[in-house]
């Protein structure tokens, strides 16, 4: 395991912001089919990286975007005679949880919200115990290589799947 300081947002971050969002599992999704309500549902990306659409079976949806699974579904509904023109959209309802373990009142899994920061994380937490050092926190990404740690400040900010680690602090 290796640690780096964070200058720069991450990669995974730069994607946040700018819109392209990857579907990973934990994710959930919303399919509105306009022409069949029944068609239409919430589904969550399972931990193999697929969700099974109504009448449309079992499809693998880790690593695209809404538009890439609009696309992919409506030739799936086409090209299985249950609709001619699928017209249909698809949403994301909520992003996968990130993580904040160690010197917090309240270790575990919370909801992603849009723009956190470390601080805002550690607050959902409960805070940081008295023994927690702020100075030498990390966050290991989602999708990080090799379970790679980036050493981080408390403005620094979190995406969906980001596991932070609030160390002991040294007397």
């Amino acid at each position: 395991m290796t640690t780096k300081t964070l200058q720069q947002p991450s990669q995974v971050t730069q994607t946040i912001r700018m819109g392209e969002y990857r579907v990973a599992p934990g994710d959930k999704i919303r399919v509105v089919v306009l022409s069949d309500t029944e068609l239409s549902g919430d589904y969550e990306v399972d931990s193999t990286g697929l969700i099974s659409p109504r009448m449309a079976g079992r499809m693998s949806v880790v690593g695209m975007t809404t538009v890439e699974i609009e696309s992919m579904l409506r030739n799936r509904y086409r090209t299985d005679g249950f609709l001619r023109d699928p017209k249909l959209s698809v949403d994301l309802v909520s992003r996968r949880p990130f993580y904040v373990v160690g010197e917090v009142t309240k270790n575990g899994a919370f909801p992603y919200v849009n723009g956190i920061n470390v601080i805002q994380a550690v607050a959902i937490a409960g805070g940081y115990t008295r023994r927690a050092s702020k100075t030498r926190i990390t966050v290991r990404r989602f999708n990080s290589p090799a379970g790679e740690e980036e050493t981080v400040t408390e403005d620094s900010p979190i995406g969906p799947g980001d596991v932070i680690s609030v160390p002991e602090r040294w007397f």
